[in-house]
């Protein structure tokens, strides 16, 4: 540009640090007014789309950022029903186990009683079986007994005993016999 302002003015070699130089000051003009068009140009095509673009970018990164911000809240909501649900999870867990050990300690003292029981219903009907084998006995052993007395008796006397005179005789000697044992 110099160039061209140099060869107006005659030829003659222009110094840049001349400020007040016709020559630099209309250089300085045809330069502020390339720029103001510049401006003017980019303003209207370059800049309002740079804005436009930088905008839409600020909008995307913003509502990137509110859904970060939503995804972080739900993130820690379900982190928080989680943890919850765990907790139940493992209260419900041990409810399992203490209903398990008491129903396993139930059950054990159920069939611990059943098992008493029927040891006690046996020793009972062994008690009530030994004693009607023992009553049979004392009821076979008397019935020998007056047999075997009235028999003695008949052979002592040299006579036949009634049934009636025998079985008194032999009624009175078990009693005697039975306080005997008792003495």
């Amino acid at each position: 540009m110099w160039f061209l302002l140099a060869q107006e003015h005659g030829g003659a070699e222009i110094d840049p640090r001349e400020l007040l130089h016709p020559a630099n000051v209309a250089a300085a003009i045809w330069a502020w007014c390339i720029f103001a068009a510049l401006l003017f140009v980019l303003w209207k095509f370059a800049w309002g789309p740079i804005a436009n673009g930088l905008s839409a970018r600020e909008k995307r990164i913003s509502e990137s950022l509110k859904k970060a911000e939503e995804v972080e809240k739900a993130a820690r909501e379900i982190t928080e029903t989680n943890r919850k649900l765990l907790a139940k999870a493992q209260q419900d867990a041990q409810q399992i186990v203490a209903d398990a050990r008491t129903a396993g300690q139930k059950a054990a003292d159920d069939v611990l009683a059943k098992a008493a029981a029927e040891v006690d219903a046996q020793r009972e009907r062994f008690t009530r079986e030994t004693q009607l084998l023992v009553d049979k006995a004392r009821a076979d052993l008397r019935r020998e007994t007056v047999d075997l007395t009235i028999e003695a008796t008949s052979r002592l006397l040299g006579r036949t005993i009634t049934d009636a005179d025998g079985r008194r005789l032999a009624e009175q000697a078990l009693r005697d016999a039975e306080n005997v044992t008792r003495n």
